[in-house]
């Protein structure tokens, strides 16, 4: 064997090694929940992205299967979600509703200016076109929609309330 064929047989050996330490590795780890898991379905997505003063930031996004994504802080900011999970009929008919009511559709959102600080990033998409687009500051059309999606969201902390113990309840005897 030549000097050659042995160091092409190394780099052979070691990309091997390397790729089956890459997929022993991936199969380990728990799925991340990307932008792959709240995708455009069943016509419609919206992605709505909110920064704010000290590193605030929320990240919502829907679309028509009725699956909402949820990610705050640093995960909003890498656009990344970090909880999905389901919006009811009446909260998606509700959230369609303001969306129309509100001009998100026809591109008539209004920005009111304050706080100046923050910013929405929108991504719309349905069977009749779609729509991006940026404000600064709150907006009498932006919020309806962000409480909606907030108290929705707010599914993801149900486990955890529960196991607080109720008002005036004894804790330790």
């Amino acid at each position: 064997m030549t000097l050659r064929r042995a160091g092409r047989a190394t780099v052979a050996v070691v990309a091997v090694a390397v790729v089956a330490s890459m997929i022993a590795g991936c199969a380990g780890n728990p799925p991340s929940f990307d932008r792959s898991h709240v995708v455009f379905a069943d016509g419609f997505y919206l992605e709505l992205l909110t920064l704010g003063p000290d590193r605030y930031a929320t990240l919502y996004r829907v679309n028509g299967a009725r699956r909402l994504g949820f990610g705050g802080g640093a995960d909003a900011l890498n656009r990344r979600i970090s909880w999905v999970g389901a919006i009811t009929d009446e909260h998606y008919a509700e959230l369609q509703g303001l969306l129309e009511r509100h001009g998100w559709f026809a591109g008539t959102v209004s920005t009111g200016g304050e706080p100046a600080q923050r910013t929405t990033r929108v991504q719309l998409r349905w069977p009749g076109g779609s729509r991006r687009f940026k404000l600064k500051g709150d907006s009498a059309d932006i919020e309806p929609v962000r409480d909606l999606l907030d108290g929705v969201a707010r599914q993801r902390l149900l486990r955890d309330l529960d196991r607080l113990p109720e008002a005036g309840e004894v804790l330790y005897k």
